[in-house]
C-alpha cells in the first residue's frame, strides 16, 4: 500500500496517540519518534510540533522513568475520535506501534524455561518483562527436549523479532 503522508496537525496528533496507545506501555521520546516516522507517514518536523502540542495540552506526560504515556485526557480524546479517525490513519498507527523497539534500550528481559513432562515431552515457557511487568508469556509443548532447546535458542537469539511477528500474526497482518 502506498504511503499517504499526513499534514493536518489534528491527524498527526491522533496518529501519535494511536501509536502510543496501541503499544500499550510507556515509551521514551526517541522510541515514539522512531515508530511515528517508520513508514514515512509524517515528517520529523510535524512529529516535533504535534508531540510538543500533545505534551503542552496534557494529553501525554512523562513518568518518573522519563518515558511518555497517554494521560486520561489523551485516552479520552483518542477513544472519542478513533471512530472518526480515517481507517488509513488508524491502520498506519497500529502498524507503526507494532514495529520493533530495541529490547536492550528498553530494558526488556527474557525468560526461558524448559520443563520435562511425565510423558517424555518438554514444555517450553517463554516470557518477556519490562520493569518487572510481564507483557508476553507463551507456553509450548514439544515432543523432544531437542525441539524445545532449538526453539529456546531461536527465541534467545532474537526475542524482539519473535514478539513482533507473533503480534503481527495475531493482529491479522
Amino acid at each position: 500500500m502506498a504511503v499517504i503522508p499526513l499534514h493536518e496537525q489534528g491527524d498527526i496528533k491522533l496518529y501519535i496517540l494511536c501509536i502510543m496507545q496501541n503499544r500499550g506501555y510507556p515509551l521514551d521520546y526517541s522510541d515514539i519518534n522512531d515508530l511515528a516516522l517508520y513508514e514515512g507517514v509524517i515528517s520529523n518536523m510535524d512529529f516535533i510540533d504535534a508531540f510538543d502540542a500533545l505534551e503542552r495540552d496534557g494529553l501525554v506526560r512523562k513518568n518518573e522513568d522519563g518515558d511518555y504515556f497517554v494521560t486520561d485526557s489523551g485516552l479520552f480524546l483518542y477513544e472519542t475520535l478513533k471512530s472518526e479517525l480515517a481507517g488509513y490513519i488508524h491502520e498506519r498507527g497500529f502498524n507503526a506501534a507494532m514495529q520493533n523497539i530495541s529490547f536492550r534500550k528498553s530494558k526488556i528481559k527474557k525468560k526461558i524455561d524448559i520443563t520435562e513432562l511425565e510423558n517424555g515431552k518438554c514444555r517450553l515457557d517463554l516470557g518477556l518483562t519490562k520493569n518487572y511487568e510481564e507483557f508476553m508469556k507463551i507456553s509450548l509443548v514439544f515432543d523432544t527436549r531437542y525441539q524445545a532447546e532449538k526453539a529456546a535458542c531461536t527465541f534467545s537469539e532474537d526475542p524482539e523479532l519473535i514478539c513482533t511477528r507473533l503480534i503481527n500474526l495475531l493482529g491479522g497482518k
